[in-house]
């Protein structure tokens, strides 16, 4: 069995949509990320972030997108990326990107101004710099949804997907998303209504 070491609505969510999808068996632990670092945990992830996945050959991964694209391989079944060779490869894998390597970053700053400045005083000049930065970036991803929609791959569920949902939840860094972006607030709505998912926002704090 697997075991996903989580914190609710937090990073992990993307590749626990995922490992519900494929309909792989696992176990949460979860992580108290407002408590002193537990060496053993540290030994798992050194950063001391979720999420962690231990698969069941005892291989450790961490990094929410390097899970998922880890998921996407092993379970092939629940084509949570488009198979090699196939012409929209190369899109799933380029929004991923954009999504954990771009957006992500972005939204972060918003939540640890403190880590972007060494001026006590600056901080609130790195949140409005990441609010501006969250909104031209979730820009981009409604363009490409209102003319591919309703997920990246037009109807066709996959990774991406997931991953948006997950960073669409954290709405403190752009007020009224759904509002602003309404192609990334139809497409969180139908990751929302998946089978898969509605299962698991309970335990994610998330309303269904």
């Amino acid at each position: 069995m697997y075991t996903l070491y989580w914190a609710p609505n937090s990073a992990a969510l993307a590749p626990q949509i995922c490992l519900e999808e494929a309909g792989r068996p696992y176990e949460l632990v979860a992580v108290d990320l407002a408590a002193a670092r537990d060496p053993d945990y540290l030994k798992l992830n050194p950063g001391g972030k979720v999420p962690t996945l231990v698969t069941d050959d005892k291989q450790i991964v961490t990094e929410s997108a390097a899970i998922c694209l880890l998921l996407a391989d092993r379970c092939k079944h629940a084509a949570l990326l488009p198979p090699s060779g196939d012409p929209e490869l190369g899109s799933a894998l380029q929004w991923l990107v954009f999504l954990t390597n771009t957006l992500q970053p972005a939204i972060l700053r918003f939540y640890y101004p403190e880590r972007h400045t060494t001026d006590p005083s600056g901080t609130q000049a790195v949140i409005d710099s990441a609010m501006n930065d969250v909104a031209t970036l979730w820009g981009r991803v409604d363009r490409h949804l209102a003319a591919h929609g309703p997920y990246f791959l037009g109807e066709r569920f996959s990774a991406p997907d997931a991953f948006a949902f997950m960073l669409s939840n954290w709405q403190q860094s752009c007020p009224g998303i759904a509002d602003r972006f309404p192609d990334v607030a139809r497409c969180a709505a139908a990751v929302r209504a998946r089978p898969a998912v509605r299962g698991i926002l309970a335990v994610n704090e998330l309303t269904a």
